[in-house]
């Protein structure tokens, strides 16, 4: 059961405007007068985002995902996302600016990544109910590095996978997931487009009531 998405998320300025403004003097460093410039700021960045999503439910983990089986799950749905080259580029532009803005563009976009990670996750929520399942939390395969910027707190304190792991799978995901259909590449341990999450969503039967 594949699917391949272009779809589309809410641009949350309002949120993500507030949390921007508890990073203290950030936003007058990064040349920000007011509240209705950083608003602008965020949907021009909004403006660049070409997210897709390739996701794959897998039951009896017919996908050996490495030579030991330490990822095995009777079930999971395996997912990438990306929100496509623009919005790097428009990182990138600030980062001309100055190291405050650069912050502040790398903030927002991780803000946009975290919304297209949880639009997915919640796909597959919705899917695994109607198949009588559960949905499990997500175990993060890969995640472009923060840097300096402020990673929402569902990117920073998600599960991820251990190096090792993730360093043998992520090629397998990708190649079984045809993730060049949405225009996601792997060359070494570099992940194109930058914004780019790969992770991984465990599913298990629903306990029928009376049942333990």
């Amino acid at each position: 059961m594949r699917k391949i998405k272009r779809f589309k998320i809410t641009p949350r300025q309002k949120e993500i405007l507030r949390r921007l403004i508890r990073g203290g003097g950030l936003l007058r460093q990064a040349g920000f007068s007011t509240e209705l410039e950083v608003t602008k700021y965020i949907l021009e960045g909004f403006a660049t985002l070409n997210p897709g999503v390739v996701y794959e439910f897998n039951q009896d983990a017919h996908w050996e995902l490495d030579d030991k089986n330490t990822v095995y799950k009777e079930m999971f749905s395996a997912c990438a996302v990306t929100l496509g080259t623009a919005l790097e580029s428009w990182v990138d532009e600030a980062r001309q600016v100055n190291p405050a803005r650069e912050i502040v563009a790398g903030t927002i976009a991780l803000e946009f990544l975290k919304s297209a990670v949880q639009f997915v996750t919640d796909l597959i929520h919705e899917q695994a109910e109607k198949e009588e399942c559960e949905a499990l939390d997500i175990q993060l395969i890969y995640l472009p590095p923060f840097g300096t910027a402020a990673a929402p707190k569902m990117l920073r304190e998600t599960v991820r996978l251990e190096k090792v792991l993730t360093d043998k799978i992520l090629p397998i995901m990708l190649e079984k997931l045809n993730a060049n259909k949405v225009d996601i590449a792997l060359s070494e341990t570099t992940v194109t487009p930058f914004y780019t999450a790969v992770f991984l969503v465990p599913w298990q039967k629903t306990r029928k009531k009376g049942k333990k």
